[in-house]
């Protein structure tokens, strides 16, 4: 059973050795490496190019872009170069377990399953903690547990059957970058036959990188996951039994949102749908206590708590060792 591993390289030079590395030495062997260079400015290729030397007679593409098209559009361009029967996503600053893909190849071959879940560790410089994804075989039941938040929807998380994509025609859409995984993983999910897992923690989700696409909240950023929000809730808006999940996820992402903005932002995130009464089932405390604010435009309140709350944790963060530095 052949896997297809596709990796998107956008200004990841200090990384992408770690990253290449990790993939080439799979004890896996029936697996074709797809790069996809999104027009990189620093010397991301000519490293990778460098890496690439030692390890001669693997299958590997390099696909260039001639100009920067952000995240989604590398991802699909991946998709369309890839013939594997499922599909690895990993990102560039991230790295994974020497065994990932025999494990995945092992469970999909056991379960026939569209799509493999897995566990992952989210990293700082010299500190780890496992994350642990919710299992759940119902594709249905599974794709609610994903728009709500209740579990993580990244693709990295997440081995795909490629003819899953071509079917149903969920393709990473050009030009969401910010939430790309989030409109996209739970749709895909939803058309699955089944979903399994494999409970061990193979991935390895980089919080150390300051200039990843997530550490920074622009105009684009916003307007994005307005745009997947607004995606999701077309999507569910026609089955009943999602409506709970829906309502959970539109406020965790606005709530999550506006918590990170400056106030002068507020009225444009104000725009991401969130349909009231305020649920709360996937928020955690400190998202809670400002829902209401958020619900109520209660602006200055909201700043005042956010500013106080970021504080408090960057504090807590540095004391744990998980200072997000290069």
């Amino acid at each position: 059973m052949s896997i297809s591993v596709i990796i998107p390289i956008y200004n990841v030079e200090p990384y992408i050795e770690r990253c290449a590395r990790s993939i080439l030495e799979q004890t896996y062997e029936d697996k074709e490496i797809i790069f996809v260079d999104d027009a990189s400015p620093d010397r991301s290729i000519a490293v990778l190019n460098s890496v690439l030397a030692n390890y001669p007679g693997q299958k590997v593409t390099v696909l260039h872009h001639a100009h920067n098209q952000g995240l989604a559009a590398a991802r699909k361009t991946g998709l369309e170069a890839a013939k594997g029967e499922y599909v690895v996503s990993v990102d560039s600053d991230d790295y994974i377990e020497p065994n990932m893909l025999e494990l995945v190849a092992k469970k999909a071959q056991e379960t026939d399953a569209d799509v493999i879940a897995m566990d992952g560790y989210f990293e700082w410089n010299n500190q780890r903690k496992i994350y642990r994804s919710k299992e759940e075989s119902d594709p249905h039941a599974y794709s609610r547990l994903l728009v709500s938040g209740a579990s993580l929807p990244s693709v990295w998380l997440h081995v795909i059957r490629r003819t899953l994509y071509t079917r149903t025609g969920i393709m990473p859409i050009e030009g969401l970058n910010y939430g790309e995984d989030y409109v996209v993983t739970p749709r895909l999910c939803w058309y699955a036959n089944r979903i399994a897992k494999v409970p061990v923690s193979l991935y390895h989700y980089s919080q150390t990188n300051t200039s990843s696409i997530v550490r920074s909240v622009s105009t684009k950023n916003i307007e994005n996951l307005i745009q997947a929000v607004s995606e999701l809730t077309a999507f569910y808006s026609d089955k009943p039994d999602c409506t709970q999940a829906l309502r959970a996820g539109q406020w965790l992402k606005k709530t999550e949102l506006m918590m990170r903005l400056d106030k002068k932002d507020y009225p444009l995130a104000e725009q991401m749908p969130a349909s009231l009464p305020v649920c709360t089932d996937t928020l955690n405390i400190a998202q809670r206590l400002a829902a209401p604010l958020v619900a109520h435009h209660c602006y200055t309140l909201l700043w005042l708590y956010s500013r106080s709350y970021t504080v408090l944790m960057e504090g807590l963060q540095c004391l744990k060792g998980r200072r997000r530095t290069c």
